[in-house]
């Protein structure tokens, strides 16, 4: 029997592992692979590693080398890096138009959980490959890159798992190693819901956001917290605990 880590914490009272809170067991990862999945993965990387190394190419010929000298190959680097985060992006993209990728309730052997699956492999891939790229200040325009809707002068130091499905509003605050997930793996089945992030809340760090939830403008997810699947946070109150519960009301005057 698959346990609901939407509705309660693990046994030993520990959020679900940080990128990938796919718990349908003590013991991690239950997802069915098949071997399509590995075809089609194997098939985007290559398609984006040789798009990555022509870019690297034509920059050697027409700019690097005549510009940088024996310094030529950095630069090379950097485009081939760039090319493939880029081209992994616009893949994502790809795919979640042409497979109806959005919020449902889906079997792993349903083509939306195969294009699920692909697209995480192009957002995984893609993230690493712009890393180099991606200061503390740039990491808001990657998740833009790959489909989060995302506000003016968020800081976001975690994870957006999902990116697509995940909204954050102005001023909100994503703590250091907290993990923001737009999905849940429960009982053989892969459930896919929005997450919003609100105006000027802050999601503490080595917090989890599961599914579903909603964060309230101003609210706070104190650190360490797990936010189970449907959970909608009012503005203004901190809550915290696995599974997060009210701690206090933030608003002027309240207890």
């Amino acid at each position: 029997m698959g346990i609901d880590i939407g509705k309660r914490p693990r046994a030993n009272g520990q959020p679900p592992c940080g990128r990938c809170p796919d718990m349908d067991h003590p013991g991690g990862w239950n997802v069915k692979t098949q071997w399509l999945d590995y075809v089609l993965s194997t098939v985007l990387l290559t398609v984006l590693s040789a798009l990555a190394l022509g870019l690297a190419g034509l920059g050697s010929f027409w700019l690097t080398r005549p510009l940088l000298g024996p310094y030529f190959p950095i630069a090379d680097l950097a485009l081939a890096l760039l090319g493939f985060g880029l081209g992994a992006a616009l893949a994502g993209h790809i795919v979640i138009r042409r497979s109806g990728l959005g919020p449902g309730d889906y079997a792993m052997d349903s083509p939306v959980f195969t294009a699920w699956k692909l697209y995480t492999v192009s957002y995984e891939f893609g993230c690493s490959a712009l890393r180099p790229f991606t200061s503390m200040f740039a990491r808001p325009l990657v998740a833009k890159l790959f489909g989060a809707t995302v506000g003016r002068d968020i800081a976001l130091g975690g994870t957006l798992v999902d990116a697509h499905l995940i909204r954050i509003g102005d001023e909100a605050i994503i703590g250091q190693g907290s993990v923001v997930t737009a999905h849940a793996i429960v009982s053989g089945r892969i459930i896919l819901k929005p997450v919003e992030i609100r105006r000027g809340a802050t999601v503490g760090v080595n917090a989890v956001v599961m599914p579903g939830v909603i964060v309230g403008e101003r609210a706070i997810v104190a650190g360490g917290s797990v936010v189970a699947m449907d959970t909608v946070i009012p503005p203004d109150e901190l809550w915290g605990g696995a599974p997060a519960r009210r701690i206090k009301s933030l608003a002027s005057g309240s207890a």
